[in-house]
């Protein structure tokens, strides 16, 4: 319990970086590397393509990027949306605590013309991983966050920094040792970045030799 404590008492400390209106997909597990491709919609947030690049760093640190566009609806101009972000594997399921629990914390900009949002999500993804038969498995996760967002320039609204919250529900169908097909959902999220609400799918690709 004491180790449990401190390690949350870090969460503000960590330095996952959801950049506009998308779900994380991060699990509640590290890996070693991924690439992971995703395709989202976030209501007036306009849809989203993103490539995720995620790095072990050791067996309890995890290290990654996201990099892609959006494209709001309406008149508004594409987005570019960038971010980085860690994770530390906080515990591992046993049969006294049956969760995954991975910390998670970034830093995340999306921007057009001058008018640019920063955020800092710091957060916990927590779910469990059930096998199934050969290499497949399924997880089920739920990650909250808060998030302190900055907006420079917002043609609507203050542009000053805010605390939003946001919450992810999502699983990952482990198909093979190398791919596993992904959906979440995300809620709530920024003011600043029209819709809070948001959809997306991911196909994640773990290059062979590196699944234990």
């Amino acid at each position: 319990m004491k180790r449990l404590f401190f390690s949350l008492c870090l969460i503000p400390a960590l330095a996952y970086g959801q950049s506009y209106t998308y779900p994380s997909f991060q699990l509640p597990t590290l890996v070693e590397r991924e690439y992971n491709f995703v395709a989202a919609d976030g209501g007036r947030a306009g849809a989203t393509l993103l490539f995720q690049w995620r790095e072990a760093v050791s067996p309890l640190w995890q290290v990654g990027v996201d990099a892609g566009l959006a494209d709001p609806d309406g008149n508004a101009s594409s987005r570019l949306v960038l971010g980085g972000h860690v994770a530390r594997q906080l515990t591992r399921a046993t049969a006294d605590f049956p969760f995954d629990v991975a910390l998670t914390g970034g830093l995340g900009f999306s921007g057009v013309d001058g008018h640019n949002v920063w955020r800092i999500p710091l957060g916990a993804s927590v779910g469990h991983r059930f096998a199934l038969d050969g290499a497949m498995s399924v997880t089920p996760f739920v990650h909250p966050r808060l998030s302190i967002d900055r907006c420079n320039d917002c043609r609507a609204g203050d542009s000053g920094g805010k605390l939003n919250v946001a919450i992810d529900l999502g699983g990952s169908l482990q198909v093979t040792d190398q791919v596993a097909l992904r959906i979440a959902a995300t809620a709530a999220g920024s003011d600043y970045l029209g819709s809070g609400n948001g959809l997306g799918l991911s196909v994640a690709w773990t290059p062979k030799g590196l699944r234990k």
